[in-house]
């Protein structure tokens, strides 16, 4: 039995006249008969009755009649589901980001503008430390990953896209003799306790650190460490030591807490978007047409956060945000 005989049959029961079924199937009437006989022979049973004069369902037909149409639609369901996966319309989108990233209003202003413009798609977001992406990446755990680092690996099964430079700030209790300054050096943190990632997190910024220390001649006194970078800035906030992170930490409102610039040269981190190099998923690619198509407006809006970008009105670049984000919805609804 395949889907062509399903597909006869339910023609033949619904016009109940061979000549007319066949001419809706575009066929001679010849292999419908004998489509129709060898699925009788299969089922064992006759599923219409035959006169010269009329063609009616037999009591089976009628039942069989239900099977197949139902059969048929899944079938057709189906095929209309994967042609939109495919497609890149429907299906699931695993993302993975860093929990400083999460912090950017670009992040969920493209997720929401992704999930509005693709109602179908299932997005998933894992919350995961970059090297925790990149591991993800390669077991197929997610699709694609928002990854923080300097620089990243050289691996010929990950594809890495640069969004922004992100300079790294300095959180510190507001009483610290540091506050006083507008911007700070690494060096300047040589005497300074230090609250930071521990080692084992997989934070892009851990090594980065470590190497500016290193540079400049001493070994950070870690005194705290923690894995959640919201902690470091909270734990700042007690006077225990001073916290580097990501700038964009800083709309973190912590009472009693600065954020001060370093300056130098290698205290910028990039935030990229990571995916499997070679991988044709249409889903995969309409997100990463839509994050690179908005990021522009959005950094223009941030110049702060993107040492390349030039600057521009505020006003300007949230209106053409906001324009991004009405055309997805937009596009749903009309599409």
């Amino acid at each position: 039995m395949d889907l062509r005989q399903l597909r006869y049959f339910t023609v033949l029961a619904d016009e109940l006249h061979f000549r007319r079924a066949a001419e809706r199937l575009n066929i001679t009437q010849a292999p419908l008969s004998v489509a129709i006989q060898n699925l009788e022979r299969e089922l064992g049973g006759q599923l219409f009755h035959r006169t010269q004069r009329r063609v009616a369902l037999t009591e089976i037909g009628i039942a069989f009649r239900a099977h197949a149409l139902t059969i048929l639609e899944r079938v057709d369901l189906g095929v209309s589901d994967i042609q939109e996966m495919v497609s890149g319309q429907a299906g699931q989108l695993r993302i993975g980001f860093t929990a400083a990233s999460s912090l950017l209003s670009f992040f969920p202003q493209i997720v929401c503008a992704f999930r509005i413009k693709y109602p179908k798609v299932r997005v998933a977001l894992r919350d995961l430390s970059s090297a925790g992406q990149i591991s993800a990446l390669e077991n197929r755990q997610i699709d694609i990953g928002i990854v923080r680092g300097q620089h990243m690996p050289q691996l010929s099964g990950i594809s890495f896209t640069k969004l922004l430079r992100d300079r790294l700030v300095v959180a510190m209790h507001q009483d610290n003799p540091l506050s006083k300054r507008d911007a700070l050096a690494i060096a300047d943190l040589r005497d300074e306790p230090l609250i930071f990632y521990p080692r084992s997190s997989g934070v892009g910024i851990y090594e980065q650190v470590m190497s500016l220390c290193a540079k400049a001649g001493f070994v950070p006194s870690i005194v705290q460490e923690a894995i959640d970078s919201s902690t470091l800035v909270g734990l700042a906030a007690t006077g225990l030591g001073v916290a580097v992170v990501p700038s964009e930490l800083q709309c973190i409102n912590v009472p009693n807490v600065l954020f001060k610039p370093l300056v130098d040269e290698d205290a910028v981190t990039g935030l990229y978007l990571a995916c499997r190099a070679g991988e044709a998923s249409a889903l995969i690619a309409s997100f990463r047409h839509m994050v690179q198509a908005s990021l522009f407006t959005w950094k223009r809006d941030n110049p702060q956060l993107d040492d390349t970008s030039g600057a521009s009105s505020p006003v300007e670049a949230r209106s053409s945000f906001r324009d991004d984000i009405q055309a997805a919805t937009f596009g749903a609804t009309a599409g």
